[in-house]
């Protein structure tokens, strides 16, 4: 029996096996094998056995200090701009002084009237100590004639009994012992106002003596104002940022966008967030390096400046896609020369620490007493690890 070609039974099958294959034929004629390149951008590495990773933020020896002016008013100088290196003191920007000079002016003025009035007192004084001592001398004067004039009185009484002298003149010598008498009385009147004179002129002057204080003190207040309006250089830096312009209304007291940023910037600075959870393997004894981002062969020795023992929320994030934001780290600063490492202030660069296995770690953990130390102790050891970090050299060995 002759088998006849049929739609359903034949047709179909082959149109499958067709498409089939055109399909195949249509992927294998599209592939191309892959090429492995390498990337623009190699990874950091580091040579240590066992590390610590962590992300750093470049900052001025100092930190980053914001500088604010405690009398607002109007921009009249700017004597700096953004990368200026500037010493101790040096004048960054001023407002404009005029009251404030009025009142230095005003201020000044009080005290030369004060001065001057003290001045007057004192010779007061020494006319006053003048007329005591003529008062005293007019009192000595007095008794010396009550004296006489008693002994006259004596002597006028016995002649008087013996008819050797008239009555009248016992009576004169009588009224001359009491006229000395009123005499005497009326001088030590005399020195007591003149010596009570004396001790008011000696109250005003010390009255004039509180108010030259009181006027010496407004006057050197009026400087102060005067000088705040000149905002001056608090540590030898150079300036990160300018924010003020000549012309402009600069506000007083603290700003979130600060009027004018600088720092100490020899040697610079790197604040490390570590991980919470393996803040227990860092040691400040253990070596560490510093790598640029975009170039991980440009990198450097850092040596421990010290922990700062609060660990608080992490805030600085990359932007990397592995990267926790509910998590707390533990802030270590570095340091480095500047001339040692092509980095600016408040670049980020990626830091590895040299540390323990978790095994060692374990066994003698890193704790907060580390974190503490005396007063003064850090600053005095950070050129001697800058040195130590400088014979080890930028790349780490074992």
């Amino acid at each position: 029996m002759t088998r006849r070609f049929s739609v359903t039974r034949h047709g179909i099958p082959l149109l499958a096996v067709a498409t089939m294959a055109f399909a195949t034929w249509s992927i294998a004629s599209k592939y191309r094998p892959r090429e492995v390149t390498a990337p623009p951008i190699a990874a950091p590495t580091h040579g240590f056995t066992n590390d610590v990773a962590g992300t750093g933020i470049v900052e001025p020896r100092s930190e980053v200090i914001a500088l604010a002016i405690e009398r607002g008013g109007v921009v009249s100088r700017v004597h700096v701009v953004a990368g200026d290196l500037v010493e101790v003191g040096q004048p960054l920007f001023a407002i404009d002084s005029r009251n404030y000079e009025a009142a230095v002016a005003e201020s000044e003025a009080a005290v030369e009237v004060e001065t001057a009035a003290i001045a007057s007192i004192d010779q007061s004084i020494v006319l006053q100590r003048d007329l005591i001592d003529q008062a005293r001398a007019d009192l000595d004067s007095a008794e010396a004639e009550r004296t006489r004039a008693s002994l006259d009185h004596t002597r006028y009484a016995t002649l008087v009994r013996g008819a050797w002298a008239t009555r009248q003149r016992f009576e004169t010598a009588t009224a001359d012992v009491e006229k000395a008498g009123a005499r005497v009385a009326a001088m030590k009147a005399a020195l007591a106002s003149a010596r009570q004179r004396n001790a008011v002129l000696l109250a005003e002057r010390r009255a004039a003596e509180a108010r030259l204080a009181r006027a010496t003190a407004a006057r050197d207040g009026a400087r102060a104002d005067l000088d705040k309006t000149v905002v001056k250089a608090p540590v030898r830096g150079a300036i990160l940022k300018v924010n003020v312009r000549l012309g402009e209304y600069a506000q007083a007291g603290v700003l979130a966008n600060p009027l004018m940023t600088m720092g100490a910037i020899d040697p610079l600075h790197v604040r490390v967030d570590i991980d919470e959870a393996d803040s227990w393997r860092v040691h400040p004894d253990t070596r560490a390096i510093a790598r640029v981002r975009g170039n991980s062969e440009m990198s450097v020795a850092l040596s421990f400046v010290r922990f700062e023992p609060y660990v608080l929320p992490k805030r600085s994030l990359t932007g990397a896609t592995s990267e926790r934001v509910d998590t707390r780290v533990l802030q270590a600063i570095y340091a480095f020369r500047p001339a040692d490492f092509p980095a600016f202030v408040g670049q980020q660069v990626d830091v590895f620490l040299e540390a323990p296995s978790r095994a060692v770690a374990s066994e003698h953990p890193t704790s907060a007493r580390v974190a503490f130390r005396a007063a003064g102790a850090t600053t005095s050891h950070i050129a001697s690890r800058i040195h130590r970090a400088d014979q080890v050299g930028t790349e780490p060995t074992r």
